[in-house]
């Protein structure tokens, strides 16, 4: 019931002396203080915002204050009324909502720069593309130096997240930078992953990757050098885009064995 309550703005303390007053008959308030070990001083407050709420009703008998709860019914109007304000609110909403995208546009129109160093700053970096949902992203990506660097763990979590959150990926790995899809089943590609993947041209080599997502662009260097950022700015993602289709033309799709990823995606059904 103080759940029930709490939801509703009720606190514990007014919970505690409403339920007391639905066991008791009018009482005054310094029987409620001293029933339920209340300081004196503070048991009026208590009273007036249940009061105020609809919960309590105030008499007289004898000269003295009284108080006595109101029909348990009545918690259920209250709930109708916050059903009432919470749509009333959303109506306003709806209509700020074409300014406040105008503010966000003009936010996005202003680059932003984040740097990050070592292990933990670049999980940050990728971490931040988690916090979106139904988007498709384009990697660029040297996964033997990514992997080495953040960790098949972290990977593996990732694309947990990445999928679960329908972040679609396209992405280019190096030739020489390719790994065994069997050591890391996590990197499966099709529907179920969200993912297809290509392999560069042999002239094409990089050792930092970037991974574009929305008005963002993520890059991290490798192991050696160990720093990345992240650059907010829709030209500038346009332009790394326009780079990756390029690539993306010259490449050809990786071809991945169900029975090498069928390990992970059971996990991803658990995980789920």
């Amino acid at each position: 019931m103080d759940t029930i309550l709490a939801s509703l703005g009720i606190s514990p303390e007014e919970s505690r002396i409403y339920l007391y007053l639905l066991d008791s008959k009018e009482v005054s308030a310094s029987a409620v203080a001293r029933s339920l070990g209340i300081p004196r001083p503070s048991i009026y407050g208590l009273l007036k915002k249940l009061s105020e709420k609809g919960l309590m009703k105030e008499s007289q008998r004898n000269g003295i204050k009284v108080f006595s709860a109101e029909q348990p019914e009545k918690i259920n109007l209250l709930f109708e009324k916050q059903k009432e304000l919470l749509v009333s609110n959303q109506d306003a909403y709806k209509k700020l909502l074409p300014e406040l995208q105008k503010k966000e546009t003009i936010r996005f129109n202003n680059p932003k720069l984040q740097l990050f160093e070592g292990t933990e700053g670049l999980k940050k970096i990728l971490n931040d593309m988690l916090l979106y949902r139904n988007k498709e992203t384009q990697a660029f990506w040297p996964i033997k130096k990514m992997v080495e660097v953040l960790g098949p763990d972290f990977f593996r979590y990732h694309n947990k997240e990445r999928i679960k959150n329908n972040l679609y990926t396209r992405a280019i790995w190096p030739r020489r930078e390719a790994v065994d899809i069997k050591a890391h089943p996590y990197l499966g590609v099709g529907s179920e992953f969200k993912r297809e993947i290509r392999i560069a041209p042999l002239e094409v080599s990089f050792s930092m990757g970037y991974w574009i997502y929305g008005n963002k662009v993520a890059f991290i260097s490798s192991r050696k050098e160990s720093f990345g950022f992240i650059l907010e700015s829709a030209e500038f993602a346009q332009m790394i885009l326009t780079q990756f289709e390029i690539i993306w033309k010259q490449s050809t799709s990786l071809r991945v064995s169900k029975d090498d990823t069928q390990s992970f995606l059971e996990e991803l059904e658990r995980y789920r």
